[in-house]
């Protein structure tokens, strides 16, 4: 099981972090209360986040201090790539994924890196290894609802599927109470993290280097006068940037222009010759990448 999780769960105790699955009781309150969570079918479970302190049982009435039960949804983490990739989008190309530059991308593997280690406000990442998730999922932390603790508190007991570590209950207390001093937890190891991350965006969108990205939308926009609906295929795209000059050799043009100008036509074995000399020039390569 992953280190995020606590092997050997208390199935008497109601804690901050717990993951509830949608049990029929879970569900049928949902129905009543929150009827636009009970629809969302990508709200696959849902997360405590009352404070633990708070959902200790009182022996009187088996009540709680609380008097509500905060949770937020579980949705699939693809929900949560999806939402930001949109917010990295910059220019308007239809096409089967999302195509975003080599900037995005870096900006992207960063979000990815800080939500895998659970330091993204407003996000709780929990990994699916282990557990009853069907796929790696995220708790909303900003979509929370609350549900009284006297009517539910056991529908809720009985529902706990995953237990959080202590820990990583208080890196989800700092980010729930949005605190100004990190908890510290154990993060992913850099080589796994870094697998993890580069396999997240290789599903998420087709990556151009930035410097073709205005070529790929005038590309784009051709096809679209002669159909408004398009919509570029991934072979279509690398195809495309395939087929646009790199800025070297748009530079090697243009010094060809101006050397056979130079040089006048009785001379133009010697421009082709330092042409040659200038596309093997390795620091030149380097300078125009």
């Amino acid at each position: 099981m992953h280190f995020t999780y606590e092997l050997i769960q208390q199935s008497d105790e109601l804690l901050q972090g717990d993951v509830l699955e949608r049990t029929q009781e879970i569900n049928s309150l949902l129905e009543v209360v929150h009827p636009h969570f009970h629809r969302k079918e990508n709200n696959l479970f849902f997360m405590v986040l009352t404070q633990s302190c708070d959902l200790v049982q009182r022996q009187a009435d088996s009540g709680c201090k609380a008097s509500y039960i905060t949770i937020a949804p579980v949705r699939p983490i693809e929900s949560v790539i999806e939402r930001q990739i949109e917010s990295l989008q910059t220019f308007d190309i239809r096409s089967q994924l999302p195509v975003l530059t080599d900037k995005a991308k870096t900006k992207m593997s960063e979000f990815l890196q800080r939500l895998f280690n659970n330091n993204e406000p407003g996000y709780f990442f929990l990994e699916s290894s282990g557990t009853p998730l069907p796929g790696d999922c995220c708790a909303y932390l900003t979509l929370s609802i609350a549900i009284k603790a006297s009517e539910h508190f056991h529908k809720c007991l009985a529902a706990k599927r995953i237990q959080l570590t202590e820990p990583f209950q208080a890196k989800l207390g700092w980010l729930v109470g949005q605190m100004y001093s990190r908890v510290g937890t154990k993060d992913w190891e850099t080589k796994v993290l870094n697998n993890k991350v580069q396999r997240a965006l290789n599903d998420a969108a087709i990556w151009i280097p930035d410097a073709n990205a205005t070529a790929l939308q005038a590309e784009y926009s051709k096809l679209k006068e002669q159909n408004v609906d398009v919509i570029m295929t991934e072979k279509q795209i690398k195809s495309a940037i395939k087929g646009i000059p790199t800025k070297k050799n748009l530079v090697l043009e243009q010094a060809s222009v101006v050397l056979n100008d130079v040089l006048g036509p009785e001379h133009a074995h010697i421009a082709t010759k330092i042409r040659k000399r200038l596309e093997n020039d390795t620091v030149l390569t380097q300078l125009l990448k």
